[in-house]
C-alpha cells in the first residue's frame, strides 16, 4: 500500500478507496502481530513464514541494538490511529456530504482536498517565485516532496489562511472560504 496515495473528497469511489487502505493497515496489523507472537516464542525473526531472510536479519538487528519487540507499541498505535482516521473520513462522506471540504482551481495551479492525508494541497503547474513561496509558508504550508504539492492539515483554519493568499483565490474571484461548506456552530450555552 501506498501511503501517498491522494483520495479527494469528490471522488465517486472515495469511501472505497478509503476501505481498501483500513483493510491494508488491518492486515499490516495482523502481519506485525504474527511477527512478534513468533518472536516471543522463539527469540527470533528467522523462519517465520512470509519474511525474507534479509527482513527477518534487519527485525533481529532492531531488536538486538534497541527495542523489546520487532514492532514495538508505537508501531501499533500509529496504525491504528490512521485507522480511526480514515473510518472518520468515511463516515463524514457517507452521511454528511455538505461537510465536505471543496477543491478548486487558481490560476497556475489547483487546491486539492487529499483525505487519505487530511491535508489541503496546493499544486502549481510552475515552481513558485520567492514571494509566493514565503506567502505559503507565512501561512503555515510546508512543501512536501513526496507529494510534489504545497500543503497544510485541512481544517476551517486552513481555508481562512488560503483566503489571505491572493494567487491561490479560485479563478471565479471568490475567497476559498466561500468555497466550503459552513462551519456548524457548537452547542455553547451562554454567559
Amino acid at each position: 500500500m501506498s501511503y501517498n496515495n491522494m483520495i479527494m473528497a469528490e471522488d465517486p469511489q472515495a469511501v472505497m478507496k478509503l476501505k481498501e487502505n483500513i483493510s491494508s493497515l488491518e492486515n499490516r496489523q495482523e502481519y506485525m502481530q504474527k511477527v512478534n507472537d513468533f518472536y516471543k516464542e522463539h527469540g527470533t525473526v528467522q523462519g517465520c513464514s512470509d519474511i525474507s531472510h534479509e527482513t527477518a536479519l534487519e527485525l533481529d538487528k532492531r531488536v538486538n541494538e534497541n527495542q523489546s519487540t520487532p514492532y514495538p507499541g508505537k508501531f501499533f498505535k500509529d496504525n491504528y490511529a490512521e485507522i480511526n482516521r480514515m473510518k472518520s473520513n468515511i463516515e463524514r462522506l457517507e452521511t454528511r456530504k455538505e461537510t465536505l471540504f471543496k477543491s478548486w482551481q487558481f490560476r497556475g495551479g489547483k487546491a486539492v482536498v487529499n483525505l487519505a492525508n487530511n491535508r489541503l494541497q496546493l499544486m502549481f503547474k510552475e515552481k513558485p517565485d520567492e514571494e509566493m513561496r514565503n506567502a505559503l509558508k507565512q501561512n503555515g504550508f510546508k512543501w512536501a516532496p513526496t507529494q510534489k504539492a504545497w500543503q497544510r492539515p485541512l481544517d476551517y483554519k486552513t481555508m481562512a489562511a488560503a483566503d489571505r493568499i491572493d494567487f491561490i483565490k479560485p479563478i471565479n474571484g471568490i475567497k476559498p472560504s466561500e468555497l466550503q461548506p459552513k462551519q456548524q456552530k457548537r452547542n455553547v450555552p451562554e454567559r
